[in-house]
């Protein structure tokens, strides 16, 4: 099944996640680079190429028969496969899980928020786990997860021993197949945090690297967010979600100081000579600052009085044509900052 990063409509909020996943798996051509092909044993490898063909299936199984997998969630699911990885020893192509630790696990897990809340128990995960052949079985003081797909658990065990593994990002490289992750900590670069993005989103993101660079208005990661900075200051940042369309969100600051008079100030100066749709469009993504104790000044923009607070910001998922009122405020924002230097 294809999953096409520019769908927009979903017939339920499951569908929505399962596509979400689907669309961030990371081909191996991409993350079986030569270094980690080098350390990869055989089994390793090949490993490798199933699991990638594995949650292809699954994520195409769970989105055409959501009811075999409802009410627990897709993040539920990729999280109990995480765990069986974890634990337990490889052998052969097995894992074994003591029985003990394993009916602790869950015995936890049945009793956990999540699941109550959700009315499901993990049998239930498993016997729809199963659907797309994982099987477990008791024998004496051991449970014994086995797969379709032999060699999974080869890989996947790597990456729970890989370096940084209780840090939230591996959680994202296991559920997208990032294997760069094997043996080292991995953190994604610009395109790999962008491979989920519409053609529009990533039209856009591009676009305001493209303003931004000859500005030098310098671009950085931390933590898996995109964003610009200026002077020591930042100017935006932005991200992808899932839930949300269109899928890219970004965020802006207006004025560089909190304590800006907004009828000086070089941002409302720039922002007011701009057309009436960007002063529209800059209104109605505004996030307005309600504190009490910061002074709110009167700004006539789009036509009609405002009441505008230093502190404001600007939160939109943005569409191609709100991309002249972004670059605005990317120029707006920057004139700002070079007025408080």
């Amino acid at each position: 099944m294809y999953f096409d990063k520019n769908q927009s409509s979903f017939t339920s909020d499951f569908r929505r996640d399962v596509w979400w996943w689907a669309v961030g798996l990371v081909p191996p051509a991409d993350s079986l680079t030569d270094d980690v092909k080098a350390k990869c044993s055989p089994a390793v490898l090949e490993g490798c190429h199933q699991w990638y063909a594995y949650f292809n299936a699954l994520c195409e199984d769970m989105y055409n028969n959501q009811d075999a997998y409802l009410p627990a969630s897709p993040r539920q699911y990729r999280d109990i496969l995480e765990r069986i990885a974890a634990g337990g020893e490889v052998v052969g192509d097995s894992i074994v899980w003591p029985l003990s630790q394993w009916e602790a696990y869950r015995t936890k897990i049945d009793k956990s928020k999540a699941y109550t809340t959700a009315g499901v128990n993990l049998n239930q995960c498993l016997s729809a786990l199963a659907r797309t052949g994982l099987t477990h079985e008791y024998t004496g003081e051991s449970v014994v997860f086995s797969h379709v797909h032999p060699r999974i658990f080869h890989a996947m065990h790597v990456m729970q021993q890989s370096p940084g593994v209780r840090n939230t990002p591996v959680r994202h490289h296991f559920a997208h197949c990032e294997f760069r992750q094997l043996f080292k900590e991995y953190a994604a670069n610009y395109d790999e945090l962008l491979r989920r993005a519409s053609d529009e989103s990533l039209h856009i993101a591009h676009a305001i690297h493209d303003y931004c660079k000859p500005l030098k208005i310098q671009r950085y990661i931390h933590f898996g967010i995109v964003k610009y900075k200026y002077k020591n200051t930042r100017i935006l940042d932005f991200n992808l979600y899932g839930n949300e369309h269109p899928t890219l969100r970004i965020n802006m600051g207006t004025c560089a100081n909190t304590d800006s008079d907004l009828h000086t100030d070089a941002y409302y100066k720039l922002l007011l000579g701009q057309s009436k749709a960007v002063q529209d469009t800059f209104i109605n993504n505004l996030v307005r600052c309600d504190s009490p104790d910061h002074k709110q000044y009167p700004i006539t923009i789009g036509g009609r009085k405002e009441m505008l607070c230093p502190c404001n910001k600007i939160r939109i998922n943005p569409f191609r044509q709100d991309l002249d009122m972004i670059i605005a405020c990317i120029s707006a924002r920057k004139a700002s900052v070079d007025m408080a230097n």
